[in-house]
């Protein structure tokens, strides 16, 4: 082989590896992962435009909270626009098309699918515009740019999923927002039922149609359904007619929450298998799911207190006793363990047979209410005990319990901080102490006894 031909290959191979080079540097921009087509914090954002095909949304950010202002005025979906901040700001794409140039067709981005437009809070500073194209079918990734640049790039399917919702998507659902931890009453009126409820000294009571504890979990599960109550559509502006359409004007529920602020009023009615609902300070009538009337459609009893005494058995600081002529009293010392108030020569309360005890009183439960009890039992029984406020340290409330003799497989009982009584299963009788070796260690020579 001459050196002419030697001299052609080798330009030919420099020419074959250069162009190998530059064909691999394109592919690598065209494949960059994680770039970043516009650098601009979510927290230096004050004000949102999004054009689609045949709709626009403008939202502000006031006093904190995301608002709609168009195409009309409403509290804004706190999700839905966070999730678009955490899309686009900054925007990260998945894939480099085109540094610049081209024909904005071939990516439909000559006439956009979407427009997003960024206001800062800073009006020194641009505003931002991103365009969205069309879809990749391969991967339904959308082709998108910056109004002001050039550069075309491919971004995630998720992405353009957060723009393109619809006027009900992008609203705050709750209309009926309180704070349920200040309510001090409520009443409400189902079927033609009233009820009514009232807080006194941190626990609820049920004051209608008979006084009663009530059930602090039906309570709060009913407060924090209120507070909460979400729309399933935004049916009606509030009118005169629109009241009539959706029986608003005889309602199945009218319910009333009272604070020291305003009442917060809830009324519900049904029309075939919907539920409409009106909030007093709301101006639309809105769709419910059934659940939220359902919660008050449940009788007197399931709202009553089952318990005879409500407390924690590891509150409990002090406990008195007394069954006939047996009784004892202890509380808890300064090591934690309990002692006897008046010392039993030889005696120690046992940790685990006390604490058996209380438990099986905290769990104590009424298998039927006695309303008016008259006459009542002799109730040979008698308990009271002391129990720390585990929300104010310090402070004690004073807890009652008697007990009468068993009658077939029932015993009365009352908490005589009520006007009624219970009654309760048989077996409470059989975990009470029936003489001092039931609450006290066993000695040496008890256990020495016993093998």
């Amino acid at each position: 082989m001459n050196w002419k031909k030697i001299i052609a290959l080798l330009l030919f191979l420099l020419v074959l590896i250069t162009a190998i080079i530059l064909v691999d540097q394109g592919e690598k921009r065209k494949m960059a992962v994680e770039g970043i087509l516009l650098d601009f914090p979510a927290a230096a954002v004050e004000k949102i435009e999004l054009l689609q095909t045949d709709k626009r949304f403008v939202f502000a950010l006031q006093d904190g909270v995301w608002r709609l202002t168009e195409p009309l005025t409403a509290k804004a979906d706190k999700v839905a626009l966070e999730s678009i901040l955490d899309n686009f700001c900054p925007l990260k794409y998945d894939r480099l098309v085109t540094e610049a140039g081209g024909d904005l067709k071939n990516f439909g981005l000559n006439k956009p699918e979407i427009e997003l437009r960024l206001f800062a809070k800073d009006k020194t500073r641009p505003a931002h515009t991103i365009l969205l194209g069309m879809k990749n079918n391969l991967d339904s990734s959308s082709y998108a740019k910056l109004a002001a640049g050039g550069k075309v790039v491919s971004i995630a399917s998720y992405k353009r999923n957060t723009l393109e919702k619809d006027l009900f998507a992008f609203r705050d659902k709750r209309f009926s927002e309180f704070d349920n931890l200040a309510v001090t009453n409520m009443t409400w009126n189902y079927e033609n039922n009233d009820f009514s409820f009232i807080k006194k000294n941190d626990q609820w009571f049920m004051d209608k149609p008979i006084f009663s504890l009530a059930q602090e979990t039906k309570v709060s599960e009913i407060l924090s359904a209120a507070s909460m109550l979400e729309a399933k559509s935004f049916t009606a502006v509030v009118s005169a007619a629109s009241r009539r359409e959706f029986g608003l004007e005889t309602p199945l529920l009218t319910v009333e929450f009272r604070s020291a602020t305003a009442p917060k009023r809830i009324a519900v009615a049904k029309q075939g298998e919907r539920y409409y609902a009106l909030v007093d300070g709301f101006n639309e009538i809105c769709e419910i799911e059934k659940d939220f009337p359902e919660k008050f459609a449940n009788d007197v009893s399931s709202f009553r207190e089952k318990k005879v005494a409500l407390f924690y058995a590891f509150d409990i600081r002090e406990l008195k006793f007394k069954h006939g002529t047996f009784s004892f009293e202890i509380r808890k010392g300064a090591d934690n363990g309990w002692q006897f108030i008046k010392p039993v020569a030889g005696k120690k309360p046992s940790e685990e047979k006390i604490n058996l005890l209380l438990t099986a009183l905290a769990d104590c439960e009424a298998r039927e209410f006695v309303d008016n009890p008259k006459p009542l039992p002799e109730f040979a029984i008698r308990i009271a005990m002391k129990a720390e406020n585990s929300a104010n340290p310090g402070q004690f409330n004073d807890i009652e319990m008697e007990f009468a003799g068993s009658e077939g497989e029932i015993v009365p009982a009352r908490n005589p901080a009520l006007p009624y009584s219970f009654k309760v299963s048989k077996e409470i009788l059989e975990k009470l102490p029936q003489k001092m070796e039931d609450i006290t260690e066993e000695t040496q020579n008890t256990q020495v006894n016993s093998k």
